[in-house]
């Protein structure tokens, strides 16, 4: 099965075609038109079904062209899925959130697991080996603390985020970037142990544009998946066909 897969967020819109389990082509935008995601599956011209995933506003011109020449399914809180929804209020939970805690339960195979996607903020979600989705945590990702900063003191500087770990910073900016780094670290490596003390057979899935500064200063063994949603994506429209 050819499966075109398409991911619309605040700052890249991702379009990838899966045959079966396996990414076959990917291409991310600034901004999006129906002339764009022409161009992208004009080589797949087999292409059985179709799911968006969109926290923009996506044109009518878009979602009537996908309708018209797709087995089409947006997804939504209503959306079936190969997990059981167990959050509290699934109409407010974010579908990447959501893509991502099906992915790691399909990869997790028959484990207890848990993604942790580091981006803007950064988003802990876990299911169990029941295939039970029970919730997560959302905090400031590098950005948003760096920015933070910034704005709400009078004269620190807005520092941009690098590999920076030192554990004490000899002037204002590498002491932001240590207080910046080393306490992100901590934090993801503190809930990874608490997340490990209650959950035994664990498996531990890494994503998102700012997990590249972290992967080697956590302390668990984890695996970094850089297309964990739209691997989801793909796992919920198999499962809706």
């Amino acid at each position: 099965m050819i499966r075109l897969i398409l991911d619309f967020g605040n700052t890249f819109q991702k379009c990838a075609i899966f045959s079966d389990e396996k990414m076959i082509s990917f291409q991310r935008f600034e901004s999006i038109n129906r002339s764009d995601i022409l161009n992208f599956v004009k080589e797949y011209p087999n292409i059985d079904s179709c799911i968006l995933s969109s926290v923009i506003h996506t044109s009518s011109e878009i979602v009537d062209f996908l309708n018209k020449e797709f087995d089409f399914i947006e997804l939504s809180d209503k959306t079936p899925l190969p997990i059981l929804n167990k959050y509290q209020s699934p109409q407010t939970l974010g579908k990447d959130r959501l893509a991502a805690a099906v992915a790691v339960e399909y990869l997790g195979q028959g484990y207890n697991a848990l993604s942790i996607d580091i981006g803007t903020a950064i988003k802990f979600d876990f299911v169990n080996k029941k295939k039970e989705y029970i919730g997560g945590s959302i905090s400031p990702g590098l950005y948003l603390r760096f920015k933070s900063l910034h704005t709400f003191t009078a004269k620190l500087p807005l520092v941009d985020y690098n590999n920076f770990h030192a554990l004490i910073g000899s002037d204002t900016e590498t002491s932001i970037l240590s207080g910046v780094m080393n306490g992100t670290i901590a934090e993801i490596n503190s809930f990874i142990e608490e997340y490990k003390s209650e959950y035994i057979d664990l498996k531990i899935f890494i994503t998102g544009g700012e997990s590249i500064y972290f992967e080697s200063y956590l302390k668990s063994d984890i695996f970094a998946v850089s297309n964990l949603v739209l691997i989801g994506l793909n796992e919920i429209l198999k499962f809706n066909e």
